[in-house]
């Protein structure tokens, strides 16, 4: 296999085009990476201004017809499908699994038998934890995940170093935090800070589950996508997990009060009740990939808000 750092063929992006996936093709097509973007056909359409110049074809994961195709002369694979989040994979737990863990065992296969050397996946820093009890929270700590999303997640990155030992590929899951970004500003109803802003922008009080204690480690699309970028070139990069985050916790009432100071806003949150699947604190410890590749993050969190808010103004 052509080791990833010295790449001839090119990055296969399987769901790469929604908001983590359009960034790291951003970010790889600009470093010199031959990159090719797999995604539903609407997917695809919706974001053809953000992977302008970028080959993409249309994929329906979680079938995998034609994946093989895909994969000739391909030197790495990334895989950001996925069809739940972890508040819908709650209403149907076997429909999550069967639609995401099935077909990502399979995705691992073929990728083992069309010699690919290295296969990243987009796990989840906010959900295979649970409630820790050590924070910031290691990598060695996942388990009693507290939705099927997180499971999901946890079982894959297992199914993924499995394969990774049985076909000789190099397999890496990055468990990334909570990541923020422009993306976010097209309407998605994920992402707290973009979802907020938004909000505030159109004059209406933004919402929130339970009285805004929870924490969580937010971290900027940028850096999300430098971290991939560097997991997929790192010449000696173990396979395993990595936490991907600030290392830093803010609570939602954190992050009000930073929009708040950002926006000049005086609108107040509206509270909902509490979801038992959401977790009450999670904080990552992103030693580990830091010291084995040097990536840091280099967005704050004011710096990141007013960015966002800044294009929602101009």
């Amino acid at each position: 296999m052509t080791p990833p750092d010295h790449m001839t063929g090119r990055t296969i992006l399987l769901g790469g085009a929604g908001f983590l996936g359009t960034a790291i093709a951003r970010d790889l097509c600009d470093a010199g990476q031959d990159v090719l973007v797999l995604d539903l056909p609407d997917r695809l359409t919706a974001a053809a201004p953000l992977l302008e110049g970028i080959e993409t074809r249309a994929f329906a994961f979680p079938a995998l017809d034609g994946l093989a195709d895909c994969l000739a002369g391909a030197d790495a694979l990334v895989h950001l499908a996925w069809t739940t989040t972890p508040a819908s994979s709650m209403q149907d737990l076997a429909r999550d699994a069967a639609q995401n863990i099935a077909p990502s065992v399979a995705l691992f296969q073929e990728a083992g038998r069309a010699g690919v050397g290295r296969v990243i996946f987009s796990s989840s820093g906010g959900t295979v934890y649970g409630d820790p009890e050590t924070l910031p929270v290691p990598e060695h700590a996942a388990g009693g995940a507290l939705s099927g999303y997180g499971v999901s997640k946890l079982a894959v990155e297992n199914y993924l170093a499995l394969e990774a030992r049985q076909a000789g590929f190099t397999g890496v899951s990055l468990r990334i935090g909570n990541p923020y970004g422009p993306f976010q500003l097209r309407g998605t109803a994920i992402g707290v800070i973009a979802n907020y802003l938004a909000q505030i922008h159109a004059g209406r009080a933004p919402e929130v589950w339970g009285d805004g204690t929870v924490v969580r480690d937010y971290i900027h699309i940028r850096d999300v996508a430098a971290a991939m970028r560097t997991a997929l070139t790192a010449p000696d990069l173990p396979g395993g997990a990595y936490n991907i985050g600030s290392g830093t916790g803010h609570s939602i009432n954190d992050i009000f009060e930073a929009i708040r100071r950002t926006t000049g806003t005086g609108l107040e949150l509206r509270h909902r009740p509490a979801r038992g699947f959401d977790v009450d604190t999670i904080v990552l410890d992103t030693g580990r990939f830091r010291a084995a590749t040097g990536w840091a993050p280099a967005v704050d969190l004011e710096t990141g808000i007013a960015e966002l808010w800044d294009i929602l103004t101009r």
